[in-house]
């Protein structure tokens, strides 16, 4: 009896030796592997070449971690990536396996995307073609859960006179719920929520219910930046509208539903104690004045004089592939805010998912429309 527990004890010994082993060894060998097939599934995006310095694997976690990982032009001579991350963490959810579905997280640290304008197609950066399928081949499983943790966007234009830079930083976002891994009756079961700020200092604030495995895109959208320094968009006036701010802010609200191939919502601009013209500046070119004091006129004419605000409600809707908006009411809001009164700031809480017009719904409006007319 002792023999065979002796024996089953040493059987023991050795397939926990042999397991350790393993596990050491695709740990020295995993890395390297997966480094040279993730920068080939990198290089494969057409237009741009990929560039990871390092893998490092944890086996009890299911997960990876791309170091350093660069995605860049190949043509034009664009002096920055077009994306960048410090690290890229792709891992299995774990509590989604309790629920029968094998679904993956991403998590990016730091990650940066620059978006570039320039004269010519082969100058400018505006997206990667075709990148998520290489993307998607690095973690062959649904992606359930994406995170960003201090992120930033930039908009560059290094040929405009002077050169522009339009950034938003300190981006965390979170998106759950991107494949129904657990079951639900919520029309709207994914959500993403995002926070960070404009040029340094104004606030941004995006809320959506999103429907990933819908039909058509079917989401309801809040957003709003506020408080945002006119003089901070000096550089981007000056480059595409021959315009200097002295003093202002603009906040911008939205609000969006689309479901069912349609969509409604609206945007609300609202611009306070704007100073567009500074007449001290006598050398500046005459022409240059002259624009800047009609501008400055324009701003005044439409401004509600208690509160010192521009602002309007700019409504859209349509269907997905043939975008609107309604300019009539869009002049109307600019008269109603500056004559009338001015608009609340802040977002209205009057567009949701049961907003957008069913097909059957849309028939119907049109053809009332049709009796009247």
């Amino acid at each position: 009896m002792k023999g065979l527990f002796r024996g089953a004890a040493r059987a023991w010994v050795i397939v926990i030796i042999v397991l350790l082993a393993l596990a050491l060894a695709l740990h020295l060998l995993l890395p390297p592997l997966l480094l040279r097939f993730a920068n080939k599934k990198l290089d494969e995006i057409p237009g741009y070449r990929g560039h990871i310095e390092d893998v490092d694997i944890s086996l009890l976690r299911g997960a990876y971690q791309i170091q350093g990982v660069t995605l860049k032009k190949i043509d034009g001579n664009i002096p920055v990536p077009f994306f960048d991350a410090e690290a890229v963490d792709l891992s299995i959810e774990w509590r989604a396996l309790f629920h029968g579905k094998i679904v993956g997280e991403i998590a990016l640290n730091r990650p940066r995307l620059n978006f570039v304008s320039g004269p010519t197609a082969a100058q400018s950066q505006t997206s990667a073609t075709d990148w998520r399928k290489p993307v998607e081949e690095l973690l062959p499983i649904t992606i359930n859960r994406f995170e960003i943790f201090n992120g930033s966007i930039h908009y560059l234009d290094f040929h405009s006179d002077p050169k522009v830079d339009l950034r938003l930083d300190q981006l965390h976002a979170v998106a759950t719920g991107l494949t129904n891994a657990q079951e639900t009756k919520n029309p709207l079961p994914a959500h993403f929520h995002a926070t960070g700020r404009a040029m340094e200092h104004a606030k941004l604030r995006v809320d959506m219910g999103v429907a990933p495995l819908a039909d058509h895109p079917t989401f309801d959208l809040d957003a709003e930046l506020t408080d945002l320094k006119l003089t901070t968009l000096n550089d981007f006036l000056r480059a595409y509208a021959a315009l200097d701010a002295e003093a202002g802010t603009i906040s911008v609200y939205t609000e969006a539903a689309a479901s069912n191939g349609r969509f409604n919502g609206y945007v609300k601009p609202l611009l306070k104690d704007v100073d567009i013209l500074d007449l001290k500046h006598d050398s500046r070119n005459p022409f240059q004045l002259a624009w800047e004091a009609l501008a400055g006129a324009m701003a005044e004419i439409f401004q509600n004089q208690p509160r010192d605000q521009t602002a309007t409600r700019i409504p859209f809707s349509g269907r997905v592939d043939n975008p609107s908006a309604d300019i009539w009411s869009t002049v109307g809001g600019i008269l109603r805010n500056a004559f009338i009164r001015a608009l609340r700031p802040g977002i209205e809480d009057r567009i949701h998912l049961k907003d957008v017009p069913t097909p059957s719904e849309e028939k119907k409006q049109k053809r009332k429309e049709a009796k009247k007319s």
